[in-house]
């Protein structure tokens, strides 16, 4: 699309409104800013935000053009929610603030990167439990909650978060906490991709200058012995240890990849190591690759060929017992490119109420996580296979960041009745049109089955 063409709706406008870049096709950096993890798309227009005025200019324009919207931070989502083609994208990766309060709390753009803002904190001998991918984008993970490796310690990250901005479908720059409008506090923990933009996050950080943390290697024949030991000790473990059990694709090393306990360990460091003694007896130890580091060494690289699609399926259960291990071992064998992760839930995640955020499924104690990883032609029909274990599976729930093929069943499983009914209540309340959608997120109540154009006050707006 040339520029003339875009100009007719509006373009200049928006690149005069806006201080940040607005790019369209043939401009340098068009295509890196459309292309996310998951995919490569072709918007209409890019608009690098660098704060709420432009993301409130963003919105303006695709009103104007009736155009969709995506809004891309670290771009790590599973099905791709960070681009699009022929839409806007609202990319806030320029927001990536990390500042200090008063009280240990921290002001972080949601367009900075988890293994950036740990390494800013690690500084000040503060972190907060958030994911463990260095490149992954804070407002992607927050969004779904904040699944990380003081999870059973901390909780997930919006359960340390204290306040918020965000910029609504009437373009509306909210501050939002526990007593300013508490309704949209509670939605945009745990389900802030459908109500707006988030464009910071102010999060209270614990002093943890450093963790235990690394692997536990097993022998693969060993894989049901171990995982169900690990299963079980988990259930009653002290909260200071967060694990993941993983098995890597059979089709890497004939299948005979060692079974990894990834551990992560803190509180008290003389107590670290009595707390690891049950999981170095499961079986007979290969390896122990745990050490004492900064919290912000827990943070991997991801790099993945870019031809690769994997799907990614995902559930909560409130056990793991020995059928469930059994199942998973067995499809592991008739799906080469699968690999799984256990993780470990309970502790300070269970400890939240139920209905304190819009993330539900606090009384789940692992989440069970799985991918078929390589290129389509490299999968061919697992896909099929893997998407027919997981209808056997029955979890739960689910958790919406590592789901890559979403449907409504599974939009089900992410948002629990009440919690489904709470949060289209609030849609309604705002962003009746719709504006914000994906297939992960609940519609407004009554459904919306009319424009957007009516709903959306630019006058009202550009006065405040």
């Amino acid at each position: 699309m040339t520029e003339s063409v875009v100009a007719q709706g509006g373009l200049g406008e928006l690149r005069a409104a806006v201080l940040g870049e607005v790019l369209v096709d043939g401009d340098a950096g068009y295509a890196d800013a459309g292309r996310v993890v998951m995919a490569q798309g072709r918007p209409r227009v890019i608009v690098r935000c660098t704060g709420a005025g432009d993301v409130v200019a963003a919105l303006k324009y695709a009103e104007t053009n009736d155009l969709p919207i995506a809004v891309r931070s670290g771009g790590h989502h599973a099905a791709g929610f960070g681009t699009n083609d022929g839409g806007v994208v609202i990319d806030v990766r320029p927001m990536d603030e990390v500042r200090l309060l008063p009280d240990n709390v921290v002001r972080i753009g949601t367009g900075g990167t988890w293994g950036r803002v740990a390494e800013r904190l690690g500084k000040a001998g503060l972190a907060i439990s958030s994911g463990d991918t260095a490149g992954v984008g804070v407002g992607g993970l927050m969004a779904g909650g904040g699944i990380g490796w003081m999870v059973r310690k901390h909780g997930l990250a919006i359960d340390n978060v204290v306040a918020a901005e965000v910029v609504t479908a009437d373009g509306s720059v909210r501050r939002v906490d526990a007593a300013s409008e508490p309704e949209l506090f509670w939605g945009v923990r745990g389900a802030a991709g459908s109500l707006g933009v988030v464009t910071s996050y102010d999060i209270t950080a614990t002093p943890q200058p450093t963790v235990h943390f690394g692997a536990l290697l097993y022998p693969w024949k060993q894989a049901a012995q171990v995982l169900q030991g690990w299963a079980e000790y988990m259930t009653t473990a002290p909260e200071d240890l967060t694990a993941t059990l993983q098995l890597a694709p059979t089709m890497m090393a004939d299948g005979q990849v060692p079974v990894a306990i990834m551990v992560c360990v803190a509180g008290e460091p003389a107590a670290r190591d009595a707390i690891l003694e049950p999981l170095r007896n499961l079986g007979s130890l290969l390896t122990d690759k745990v050490a004492e580091v900064p919290y912000a060494e827990v943070f991997t690289a991801m790099e993945m060929p870019a031809d690769w699609r994997p799907r990614i399926r995902n559930g909560f259960f409130e056990t793991v017992p020995a059928e469930l291990g059994e199942r998973l071992l067995e499809a592991r064998g008739r799906i080469p490119g699968m690999a799984i992760e256990i993780r470990a839930l309970g502790g300070a995640f269970a400890a939240m109420p139920a209905d304190a955020t819009a993330f539900a499924h606090r009384d789940a104690r692992f989440l069970v996580n799985s991918v078929v990883v390589g290129s389509p032609e490299q999968q061919g029909s697992q896909p099929e296979e893997f998407d027919a274990l997981w209808k056997t599976l029955e979890p739960q729930g689910a958790y919406v960041n590592f789901l890559s093929n979403p449907t409504d069943a599974d939009l089900d499983l992410c948002y629990p009745q009440d919690h489904r009914a709470r949060l289209a209540a609030l849609k309604q309340a705002v962003d009746p049109g719709h504006v914000f959608r994906s297939e992960l997120s609940v519609p407004p109540r009554p459904e919306w089955s009319g424009g957007r154009r009516h709903l959306m006050r630019w006058a009202m707006r550009s006065r405040r």
